[in-house]
């Protein structure tokens, strides 16, 4: 089952957080909003578009919670968002299906692969390094 899946908007970019001490909160799937003009909340006033950060994942807040023990260790933050998409069941599956038949699964291949390359930069931003 897909997990419901929310959006929130931010004025600055967000990165990640330890959210508990098994697991991190993290922003991702940035969408860059260049022009966006933010709600006004007080009578008469204007708002000025402004470049703000859109953010997806399965909390409220737009973020996504995800079990990592250390989140200052590059390959846990990597995996962490890694198992955000696929399961090690899942990953496993891919490694079988390329491996039984690479032609047949090339795309599957592929596009798991472009998510671990996307996963180790996201990781590596978020970390700093």
């Amino acid at each position: 089952m897909e997990k419901v899946q929310f959006s929130a908007v931010y004025q600055q970019p967000m990165t990640m957080a330890k959210y508990d001490a098994t697991h991190i909160i993290g922003y991702m799937n940035e969408e860059v909003l260049p022009d966006y003009t933010p709600e006004v909340t007080e009578p008469g006033e204007e708002a000025s578009p402004v470049t703000a950060y859109r953010y997806t994942g399965t909390e409220r807040d737009g973020g996504t919670v995800m079990p990592c023990g250390d989140a200052t260790s590059y390959p846990e933050v990597t995996n962490a968002i890694i198992r955000s998409k696929y399961t090690e069941s899942d990953e496993m599956a891919i490694h079988r299906h390329y491996g039984n038949d690479p032609s047949l699964y090339a795309d599957e291949w592929r596009e798991y692969n472009a998510f671990c390359e996307s996963a180790k930069q996201l990781a590596r931003s978020w970390l700093g390094i």
